[in-house]
């Protein structure tokens, strides 16, 4: 074996010599005793800048595989790579389980460290902008090769803000207390556009074509930074424009500057001047095909987007032509070649073309290669990525695997790219991604009035969440809440597959004991009973547990979930039954009595969204059925009265459907993007013959998700047995995968028979709420900020009514704050 780094070489026989000493002077075991051992830990000393967890993505795959010397080597190979030691050195050591596995000792010394960073000559632009747009950053291992990439990223930032003649060079100096980077810039003047004129144009305006322009005058409102490289960009846009519309024989004759100096401003003032030959109009005459055996020209034309006959459109011929070549790549025909071949008619102008295609052999995959993990382990991004070596190349399902990538929100950014392997009918698929944080820690004090004095005002909530357990892919929760009325705690655990396949199972268990006010029977004077007005107080203890299983599969077009589970409560309440009655029997039936709870479900579900949390496009249905109550009274011989004695099935059904409406890009840092989503839910409950369910385990409007700003769940009209939800959406994200402004319009009935939502509904039976919304989609922060107006019809007139459905106000004085939660159908 040969290594081109001496110090490498070094290295690797360092390693094997402390490997043996180590081994020689702490066993009696042969002297090479390590080898063929698993290693159960690889530790690292030294570290000082580099964080423990900066390193597991690279170590965690060497764990539990045997120790070799090619092992050793590839783990000095991938340690070196990441450029942040200097010197590497390994040591084995056994651990107390005598000699039955291997730990790792990793000596490192890292490389110095960024202790300043000093920009001069920059009087145009601001440092702390300079220091944005460069990769090194103080406190940093310092890595030499990015001070020319750094160099690079000022000199075009320049370039962007005007500057054409900056020239930025980069120097560092080593000392005692670690690199000191420098910066020495010669700005130049600056550049801006002055005016644009356009010659020869004659069917299009010069405003027109000045909106096309990405650089633009200089104004009041718009810096005109002047930018070389645009102008070749921006003849491009004019000659597009005019292809759109059908002049095929148009062409920019030249660009030309002219500059002058302005010694009032101190800039260079450019005016450019594009010469067009606009040439006549044309229309589309088709496209034949050569070549194509693999598919018939029947369907390679159904791919078109341009009709024969319509008015010559350059973009549209150009989709047409990547459709055809995306037919044949989704098949995994990568390496097949394209020539269109133009054919114009100048006496008819008429534009047709003959694709030539040369069909190649299907491509296989060679290798997949995963990069920019390094706390999530290379088996869990594999496992969703529904394409292996070997088998034949499909678009469609990387496609599928960076959707999969994307809904486990291990990661901000998933970028698969093919490239050519080693033959020319094998290639390679890259998935790069970058993570982003899975843990949420989240603590909340509220600080409210309370009637009793004793009582402490404080409430404290606090979750810790991990997503991603140790790379592995697995969550773990635990959550609790101290207060005056509540005090409860819940521990939740779950893991995406099992048995090397996509099932999924998860499990939780809590303890809650709660304040709790219910509706009350309370006998009048005139000996009427009132049974919606007074509350009765009483406390409420409960220990519940659930799991469930579900499993996945991922054809093209969908993912498909078929999911079951089983959720069980003991439930305790304790109130003074000689001084209350209350209205809902199911409070008086848990008094001073522990009794059961139980729920068994099971779903189905089609989920054709691009990206579940936050989608664009698609669709989204499932189907829910769950039947509450297992065990009658008299179940168990040992306790015959205890049991339950509530039994209804419950079943809901979701459909939900996303457009894209626009999506047009402003400018560099924001594209603007509209996304119409709507949605429609029917729900049912069906008690068994005889039997009723009570109030509280009814359907209920909860303000929240459904009916957003209504406040009527404890009202008799706001509780029944089928509901019918609907809401339409407006999204805009602000920060694609981060926060969106929305606007909502929520539509929802509810009724005490479950045949009357399909012939008995009355407008009156509608509760409708509106208005806009700040949505969070990072799964830390998953909060929906909502501002809704509430209104209905009420005895013939649609009113604008409070969240109860009281009053009559003008809209404008009618909206109502609600917090609620970002929460993804699955």
């Amino acid at each position: 074996m040969s290594f081109n780094n001496r110090r490498y070489l070094f290295s690797v026989l360092a390693v094997l010599l402390s490997v043996f000493v180590s081994a020689f002077s702490q066993t009696s075991l042969s002297d090479d005793w390590y080898y063929n051992k698993p290693i159960k830990l690889i530790h690292f000393q030294n570290l000082k800048t580099v964080k423990h967890g900066d390193l597991d993505g690279i170590t965690s795959s060497f764990i539990s595989k045997p120790f070799t010397d090619d092992l050793v080597s590839e783990l000095y190979d991938r340690l070196f790579s990441i450029d942040y030691f200097d010197d590497i050195e390994v040591k084995a050591t056994k651990n107390n389980d005598e000699g039955k596995t291997v730990t790792l000792i990793v000596v490192v010394q890292e490389k110095p460290v960024v202790v300043r960073l000093k920009f001069s000559g920059n009087s145009g632009l601001h440092t702390s902008d300079l220091k944005a747009k460069i990769s090194l950053k103080r406190d940093d291992i310092f890595i030499e090769e990015k001070l020319s990439q750094d160099e690079r990223a000022l000199r075009n930032y320049y370039i962007e803000k005007g500057y054409t003649r900056a020239t930025v060079n980069a120097s560092y100096e080593m000392k005692d207390d670690g690199v000191h980077v420098y910066f020495k810039i010669l700005e130049g003047k600056k550049s801006v556009v002055k005016k644009i004129n356009f010659v020869g144009n004659k069917v299009v305006s010069s405003k027109t074509l000045k909106g096309k322009l990405k650089m633009k005058e200089v104004s009041l409102f718009n810096n005109g930074a002047f930018q070389d490289a645009s102008i070749s960009a921006d003849a491009r846009a004019v000659l597009a424009y005019y292809q759109n519309r059908g002049y095929a024989d148009s062409k920019i004759l030249n660009v030309s500057q002219d500059s002058e100096y302005n010694e009032q401003k101190n800039r260079e003032e450019v005016t450019i001047t594009f010469h067009i030959s606009e040439g006549a109009q044309y229309t589309y005459g088709g496209m034949t095909y050569q070549g194509n055996r693999i598919f018939s020209s029947e369907e390679l034309d159904k791919l078109s987007t341009l009709k024969i006959g319509a008015i010559y459109n350059e973009t549209k011929f150009q989709e047409t032509r990547a459709n055809i070549q995306n037919k044949y790549y989704e098949n995994g025909y990568t390496s097949n070649q394209f020539y269109p071949e133009q054919k114009k008619d100048a006496d008819v102008r008429v534009v047709s073309y003959v694709l030539h295609i040369d069909e190649k052999p299907r491509s296989h995959i060679e290798n997949i290669i995963i990069k920019g993990n390094e706390k999530t382990k290379d088996f869990v991004i594999r496992r969703e990525i529904p394409i292996d070596e070997g088998d034949i190349f499909s678009n469609a399902k990387i496609t599928n695997g960076m959707r999969n990538l994307y809904n486990l929100q291990f990661f901000s950014a998933v970028a698969p790219e093919v490239v050519q392997g080693s033959e020319e009918n094998l290639v390679d698929i890259v998935f790069t991604v970058e993570e982003q944080s899975t843990t949420s820690l989240d603590i909340g004090f509220t600080f409210s009035g309370v009637s009793d004095p004793d009582d402490l005002p404080v409430s404290l909530y606090a979750k810790i969440q991990e997503s991603n357990l140790w790379g592995e892919g697995r969550s773990a929760s635990a959550s609790t809440t101290l207060s005056t009325s509540e005090q409860s705690v819940s521990l939740g655990y779950g893991q995406n597959w099992l048995w090397g396949k996509p099932i999924a199972a998860n499990f939780s268990i809590g303890y809650s004991h709660s304040t709790n006010y219910a509706l009350r029977n309370k006998i009048m004077p005139s000996g009427d009973i009132n049974d919606d007005y007074y509350y009765m107080k009483y406390m409420q203890n409960q220990f519940n547990f659930s799991t469930s299983l579900s499993k996945r599969w991922t054809p093209d077009f969908a993912i498909l979930t078929l999911a079951g589970g089983m959720t069980n409560s003991i439930l305790y309440n304790d109130y003074d039954d000689d001084l209350y009655v209350p209205y809902d029997s199911s409070v008086s039936y848990y008094n001073k009595n522990w009794e059961p709870k139980n729920s068994l479900w099971s779903s189905f579900s089609v989920d054709a969204r691009n990206i579940a949390y936050d989608p664009s496009k698609g669709w989204f249905a499932s189907q829910r059925l769950s039947w509450n109550g297992l065990f009658k009274k008299g179940f168990f011989g040992f306790a015959p009265e205890w049991g339950e004695t509530e039994f209804y099935l419950r079943t809901d059904t979701k459909l939900e459907k996303y457009f894209t409406l626009v999506e047009h890009n402003i400018a560099d840092t924001f594209n603007l993007k509209l996304v119409l989503m709507g949605y429609s839910a029917l729900s049912f409950q069906f008690p068994t013959p005889g039997t009723n369910i009570k109030r509280s385990n009814q359907l209920y409007i909860d303000g929240m998700f459904m009916g957003r700003g209504w406040t009527i769940y404890n009202k008799n009209y706001g509780r029944g047995l089928a509901m019918w939800n609907n809401s339409v959406e407006l999204r805009c994200p602000v920060i694609p995968g981060v926060i969106a402004f929305d606007l909502f319009a929520d539509a929802v009935a509810i009724t005490k028979n479950q045949e009357d939502i399909f012939g008995g509904l009355t407008k009156e039976d509608w509760y409708y709420s509106f208005g806009p919304s700040i949505r969070f989609c990072i799964q830390q922060f998953p909060l929906k900020l909502i501002f809704a107006n509430t209104c209905k019809f009420r005895d013939g007139q649609f009113v604008f009514t409070d969240q109860d459905g009281d009053g009559d106000y003008k809209w404008n004085s009618n909206w109502h704050f609600v917090l609620s939660f970002n929460m993804a159908n699955r």
